[in-house]
């Protein structure tokens, strides 16, 4: 394809996000009108503005084919865009139809690199060590590196939406020490990653029995195994996150943010 087709099958390509009924396409428009991040986050009505770059790194890969370089972010392409070809071929040329399979398939070889997988391994675990001095009562919430990379309901390229299972605990002191004590079960087949920590200035027993009320009123459905813990769930980082606001914790740590070292 020649340079001029190429950038006539992008603007295409734009077009159609430009049209796109869901979040990808809100933050396109968004960022188009010369909108902040958080003013694209007020305007969904969303309380957090991370997932305004996760969408527009993801719109790169779409229109221009710039690939992301971290496995998350990849795997999060490669679903958006999957899912973005899937409400649109029918409206997109041939050309252009072409173009966005070429991308998917690169975006599949590039998820299966392992040795950047080994990387982002190794940047979860250094960005958790961080953590080590949250000597604060809080909810931690943990998931295995399997779940995190293949979610039980993966999202349409907003990875924050995404739902996997989750275990959301407390510590009514030393939310980390309680952590590392999980991380050390040797019945759990992989390391677990550290997704959040919210810290807690009231009763943190309570706090958590109240997170998980919503989480199965919201049919975030629970483990129910004899041999499973009670406190895995099936939810996503954009629900616990809204919880967490609405109860009125603080953040103090995100996973997303140690997986989006590699795309400084």
């Amino acid at each position: 394809m020649t340079e001029k087709n190429e950038t006539r099958v992008d603007a295409e390509i734009s077009a159609a996000l430009s049209r796109d009924d869901t979040r990808l396409g809100d933050v396109w428009r968004g960022k188009a009108a010369g909108k902040s991040a958080d003013e694209i986050a007020a305007d969904l009505g969303v309380q957090t503005s991370n997932f305004v770059w996760n969408a527009t790194r993801i719109a790169r890969a779409i229109t221009t084919g710039d690939m992301p370089s971290s496995p998350s972010m990849i795997r999060s392409a490669l679903s958006g865009t999957k899912t973005f070809f899937s409400r649109h071929k029918d409206i997109l040329s041939d050309e252009a139809q072409k173009t966005l399979v070429n991308r998917i398939r690169q975006l599949e070889t590039m998820s299966e690199n392992e040795e950047a997988v080994e990387i982002e391994d190794k940047q979860v675990r250094e960005s958790a060590v961080a953590t080590l001095n949250l000597n604060i009562p809080g909810i931690y919430v943990y998931t295995l590196p399997h779940y995190y990379r293949h979610p039980v309901l993966p999202s349409d390229g907003d990875s924050f939406t995404a739902r996997t299972l989750m275990k959301v605990g407390m510590a009514e002191n030393k939310v980390i020490k309680r952590f590392r004590k999980q991380e050390r079960n040797t019945s759990l087949p992989e390391d677990p990653w550290l997704l959040r920590v919210y810290a807690c200035n009231g009763d943190v027993y309570q706090t958590e029995q109240a997170i998980h009320r919503l989480l199965r009123a919201a049919d975030h459905r629970q483990s129910e195994g004899r041999s499973a813990g009670t406190e895995w769930f099936i939810t996503s980082l954009r629900f616990l996150d809204e919880v967490a606001k609405q109860k009125q914790m603080e953040t103090v740590y995100r996973i997303d943010e140690a997986t989006a070292l590699s795309e400084q």
